[in-house]
């Protein structure tokens, strides 16, 4: 049996796929199983690409499902393997060739079912290069030094460990002892669903020194710009389910997380609302952040940012009048011009 699952969902990726996927194969650490779960793609491209994969490598097992989206195909990927380790990379993603064998370096026998070993990420994008990682030191993080992360997990402007599933060499019982949690409803910011109760249930954590072996890629014009009409909803349902999550994992500041974490999350929803390409978008933010709710967890809330652009998001949250607005507006368009 293979020490590791790796597992790539992939929906209409074609074009990025091979790069994808031979950087696993071509990993310095052989002793893996890779799973590419083809989530009903409908380019007529990437189903046979996975399965002249398969045929071309035995490590190599392709599912081929209705499309169900990006949360249904890792789970699938996860029910189907039977390793001690998971590894998720993303069909438009790739990563570095020792990446693998740079993470399996550091697991633990004693851990070996409740543990995560994390290392970075590069973000890439039309020659533009820049780092990803987490909020915490290198080191491992067991006992009380644990404890204290689990009580920071959310909330934070840059967070400890990131929420992504990747970059994560994770213990497959800790994914398959919290998939319950996961909600196919919630479509942004999904991956959360998965790591809060991952990093609450893990009894040993490892930041990796450096390791910025992963590669997300960002393709110019997708949709990180775009104006998203659901994504207020989106936000408060993530804000019940995470809530949720950490109070059933006896998580004590449960509460006080979750209030610091919603209004980092209003700041995306504020920069989303600034993008709609309609006129009215001063009307539609006084409608948000003037509602009795979401000021008074403006106001009760004690958050603070050093991001440049998250100050002015935050200042137009608690003043939305139409100088603020419109000055915001003119600047995340400009923004937008300049980075995608």
């Amino acid at each position: 049996m293979a020490k590791i699952s790796v597992i790539i969902p992939v929906y209409n990726t074609a074009k990025y796929l091979k790069e994808c996927v031979d950087s696993v194969i071509a990993q310095t650490f052989s002793d893996i199983d890779i799973y590419l779960v083809d989530d009903g793609s409908t380019d007529g491209i990437s189903p046979k690409m996975c399965d002249d994969y398969a045929a071309a490598d035995s490590r190599i097992k392709v599912i081929h499902k209705e499309n169900g989206g990006l949360q249904s195909a890792w789970i699938a990927g996860v029910n189907a393997c039977d390793t001690q380790y998971v590894f998720f990379v993303d069909s438009d993603d790739w990563i570095d060739t020792d990446m693998i064998e740079q993470y399996y370096a550091q697991v633990s026998d004693e851990y070996a079912d409740r543990e995560i070993i994390a290392g970075n990420g590069m973000i890439e994008k039309a020659g533009e290069r820049r780092k990803a990682g987490h909020g915490l030191k290198a080191g491992e993080y067991t006992g009380a030094s644990l404890d204290d992360v689990k009580r920071r997990i959310q909330g934070e402007e840059n967070r400890p460990v990131t929420m992504s599933r990747c970059m994560k060499l994770t213990s497959r019982k800790l994914i398959v002892d919290n998939i319950k949690y996961c909600d196919s409803k919630i479509v942004m910011g999904e991956d959360a669903n998965i790591t809060i109760p991952s990093v609450c249930d893990c009894e040993r954590l490892v930041i990796l020194e450096g390791a910025y072996s992963y590669h997300y890629r960002l393709v110019a014009g997708s949709m990180i710009h775009a104006y998203n009409p659901k994504l207020l909803d989106n936000t408060l349902l993530t804000n019940r389910t995470f809530r949720a999550i950490l109070k059933d994992k006896h998580i004590e500041n449960a509460d006080l997380q979750m209030d610091r974490e919603f209004i980092m999350l209003l700041m995306i929803v504020m920069k989303n609302e600034l993008r709609c390409p309609d006129g009215n978008t001063t009307k539609r933010v006084k409608e948000i952040f003037l509602s009795e709710d979401i000021k008074a967890g403006l106001r009760n809330t004690d958050v603070s940012f050093s991001d440049k652009a998250n100050k002015l998001l935050y200042f137009t949250a608690k003043h939305p009048n139409a100088a603020t607005i419109s000055f915001s507006k003119a600047l995340i368009n400009l923004f937008d011009k300049r980075t995608n």
